[in-house]
């Protein structure tokens, strides 16, 4: 692995820790700040806003002022923020340099997967795939470190976590790649067919991915488990998206982007529908079974599409492309934990077993559509590493 592939997944790193750290300590933060547990989470929500409001501003900053000059600053913000959040610990305080936290936030992880394919042009699955084990790393790390400083030294310490892995990052980004030029066209940019079926279908994955993963914690607090044993089901995803995801990606860049993604879509319906059933018959060993092919339909899928996602955007607009899959991942976390809520609720009467069953399914047809999305005619040039222009390439011909 390079220094600046290494540089870039440091500051995933970063970011990914500071989001999930923050979830043991948010009871302790309420019980001592004298809030409730939803204002305690307007915590997390406020960085998710500021982030996913960024996102495609300051990948559109950076075409102009350079991506390297973005991240940077986005990883000393963050940094710089967290101990400002360390010594202010006031409810008010705590919204606002929270919200501020996830615009530097954003100049970091929505640059991510355009500077790592530029880093390998003909390898853009392996790079990718390596972000996406960082990210389940980061899940993973982030709880365990959040947990044992509240638990040491109190909850206000945990803000402070992006300062050694920030200043770490910041001391390896200094020879990062730059993107090519950028346009900043963004209706060049959603005017491009397939890129934006492979977008649609990035948002529909996390939807998928979310509203599973949420429904799945209410049904095993059903079935009886308390909330250790639920944390432990749930690591299980991550787990081996972090052991399987630069496997997924060179597995990617060989085979092709587009049949990746249709295996691992493929899986990904699969793994909800036995899933579902299962879990009606065999309510534990039922989640085990389909945790573990949805985890390997994950690591596919996701390294892929996003090499596909930013092979397909037009020459010029990579760094909106990038931010965009951001963007995408935001809309779709959201859209999967809707449903899952509303869908639990609504439908809580049938009994829990099968209100999780339906959801579920629900969703699979959801990842479905996406599988459908990618199914449909590509230009043969659409599947191979080396592909990005094909779009600029008609352009060109039909301005001639």
């Amino acid at each position: 692995m390079s220094p600046r592939l290494l540089a870039l997944l440091l500051g995933v790193l970063v970011s990914t820790v500071n989001e999930s750290a923050l979830a043991p300590a948010l009871p302790f933060l309420a019980r001592d700040l004298g809030i409730s547990a939803g204002e305690a989470q307007g915590v997390v929500t406020a960085g998710l806003l500021g982030a996913a409001l960024a996102y495609l501003p300051l990948t559109f900053l950076s075409g102009r002022v350079g991506a390297g000059r973005v991240y940077r600053t986005g990883l000393l913000l963050q940094a710089l923020l967290g101990f400002l959040l360390f010594l202010f610990p006031s409810p008010t305080a705590l919204y606002a340099l929270r919200f501020l936290q996830g615009l530097a936030t954003a100049g970091v992880v929505g640059l991510v997967p355009g500077l790592a394919a530029s880093l390998y042009p003909g390898r853009r699955g392996y790079a990718l795939g390596w972000v996406a084990s960082t990210v389940a790393a980061g899940t993973l790390l982030g709880p365990a470190l959040g947990g044992l400083l509240t638990g040491a030294l109190g909850w206000r310490w945990v803000f402070l976590l992006p300062l050694p892995f920030g200043l770490l990052a910041l001391a390896q980004s200094g020879g990062l790649p730059e993107l090519p030029p950028q346009g900043g066209d963004l209706g060049r940019l959603f005017r491009a067919r397939a890129f934006l079926r492979a977008l649609l279908a990035t948002a529909l994955y996390f939807a998928h991915t979310l509203g599973t993963t949420l429904a799945l914690a209410f049904f095993l607090s059903g079935e009886g488990l308390g909330p250790e044993a639920v944390g432990g089901f749930l690591l299980l995803s991550p787990f081996q998206l972090l052991l399987l995801g630069a496997w997924a990606g060179r597995t990617a860049d060989r085979a092709g982007y587009a049949r990746v993604v249709r295996l691992g879509g493929v899986l990904l319906v699969l793994g909800g529908a036995l899933l579902a059933f299962l879990a009606l018959l065999s309510p534990l060993p039922g989640a085990v079974l389909g945790l573990v092919l949805l985890g390997v339909g994950r690591a596919l899928f996701q390294a892929a599409n996003n090499a596909q996602v930013l092979g397909l955007a037009p020459k010029g607009e990579e760094a909106l492309a990038s931010g965009a899959l951001s963007v995408a991942r935001v809309l779709g976390q959201g859209l999967g934990g809707f449903l899952a809520g509303v869908g639990l609720e609504a439908l809580n009467p049938l009994g829990h077993r099968l209100a999780f069953a339906l959801v579920v399914l629900s969703l699979s047809g959801l990842m479905g559509v996406g599988l459908l999305l990618q199914r449909l005619p590509l230009d043969p040039r659409e599947d191979h590493p080396l592909y990005d222009l094909a779009l600029e390439e008609e352009e060109d011909q039909q301005g001639g």
